[in-house]
């Protein structure tokens, strides 16, 4: 487009034509130094002046008329450039306006992940250390999860800082362009009314406050314009400065979205590795509590044995006992014989071999009972021992099973660790 250079009115063409009304009546009535003057001649060669001078006044208000025009078709040319990086702009705000308040609900959504984290982490304290490797495992895992989730917000404040001072620029920009814009809407409605004028005439005339002091337009007034150059330099400013605000918001927008994907990722990746890891825990200890409660079952078995043995020691050591009391009354019995009667003959030899085979069947029963009920007694230690860790496994067991099952299930979907809530992606379906 045609630059149209600054237009300053002169008005010094009026005076010129008065001085040459002045020179001409002078040229035609001193050289004949007549003792009058012609009043009708003076008259007429006024009137021709006038027209004349009228006639150039008509024809610089006509191009005047056509500056203002040509000005008035730039300022609605540089308006449309401003009004659409306007558009633009606002578009690109809101853009990021919309990335700005999903990175606050990937703020939110990370720490409901972050909670849900620390409620593993509490609930794991209250397991029972018996080195089991997994266990040490599952809370490494925890705390790696917890530092990634750190790290994580902390890079989504510091994005979010970023982004805060982008919509900044972005309002100043606007701001900006909008007064720039009122500016020349303004400037175009008095330019108009500045055409209009010049159209009209003298039908519609319009005295300044000053009435007809031409030295008005050239004092202050003129003072205060600015130059042309400083007008387009100004308006180029601004719809560069909108333009390198738009690019970077759309670069921050871009890499933002970006950003916010990766960190679901990789916090969906570390809490997939994190389930998998409790999964392989419940199945260790499920493992071990079936291990444990076949041993339980067999050492019940083996106690119920020894109980067994027990019952029936002790039932043939009272079965033992009325013989050895029928052996042991008859020996006091034959001890009574009076005199030389009282000798060590063939009953006396059978008598007191039957005593000491009942004693020493006796005393061998009473041996094994003895055994039978220390071997009952480690037996029942044992299984208190078996107990103890199954009552540890199923403890262990639960904990993980509830992390598993009823707290883990409350950490968020990648797709709302990205930003986006699940209701939202319905919708968009």
């Amino acid at each position: 487009m045609d630059v149209i250079m600054d237009f300053k009115p002169d008005l010094s063409f009026i005076e010129q034509d008065f001085k040459g009304i002045e020179a001409m009546l002078r040229a035609h009535f001193l050289p004949e130094r007549t003792e009058y003057d012609d009043p009708i001649e003076i008259v007429r060669m006024a009137r021709l002046a006038v027209k004349e001078a009228n006639m150039r006044a008509t024809r610089m208000q006509g191009q005047t008329t056509q500056q203002l025009m040509q000005r008035v078709k730039d300022l609605k040319y540089w308006s449309g450039e401003i009004d659409r990086e306007l558009a633009d702009v606002k578009e690109e705000h809101d853009d990021l306006l919309r990335c700005y308040r999903r990175l606050q609900l990937c703020l939110d959504i990370t720490g409901r992940a972050t909670r849900c984290n620390e409620s593993c982490l509490a609930v794991r304290r209250k397991k029972v250390q018996v080195g089991d490797h997994t266990s040490d495992r599952v809370d490494m895992e925890l705390h790696k999860e917890k530092e990634l989730m750190s790290e994580t917000v902390k890079q989504m404040k510091e994005v979010g800082e970023r982004v805060e001072r982008q919509l900044e620029v972005n309002q100043a920009a606007r701001k900006n362009l909008l007064r720039d814009l009122t500016l020349k809407q303004e400037a175009i409605n008095l330019d108009h009314k500045s055409v209009a004028i010049g159209a009209d005439g003298s039908k519609s005339v319009v005295r300044t406050p000053d009435g007809d002091r031409l030295d008005y337009r050239e004092g202050a007034p003129l003072q205060r314009m600015s130059e042309y150059s400083e007008w387009i330099e100004n308006t180029g400013n601004n719809l560069n400065y909108a333009a390198r605000a738009r690019v970077h918001s759309r670069k921050i927008g871009q890499k933002l979205c970006q950003s916010l994907r990766e960190m679901a990722s990789q916090l969906r990746t570390e809490a997939i590795a994190v389930e998998a890891l409790l999964k392989d825990s419940v199945r260790n200890w499920q493992e071990w509590k079936d291990n444990l409660h076949s041993q339980v079952n067999g050492k019940d078995k083996e106690i119920k044995n020894a109980d067994g043995a027990i019952e029936e020691i002790s039932f043939s050591l009272k079965q033992k006992s009325g013989p050895l009391q029928v052996a042991l009354s008859r020996q006091n019995q034959r001890g009574l014989r009076p005199g030389i009667e009282l000798c060590n003959d063939k009953a006396q030899h059978a008598l007191h071999q039957e005593l000491m085979m009942l004693k020493g069947t006796f005393l061998s029963l009473e041996n094994q009972l003895d055994k039978a009920k220390e071997s009952r007694k480690k037996l029942e230690n044992d299984r208190d021992k078996l107990q103890r860790k199954l009552d540890i496994c199923d403890h262990n067991l639960t904990i993980d099973n509830e992390i598993l099952r009823q707290i883990r299930s409350s950490y968020p979907h990648e797709i709302q660790l990205s930003g986006f809530l699940l209701s939202e992606t319905k919708e968009h379906r």
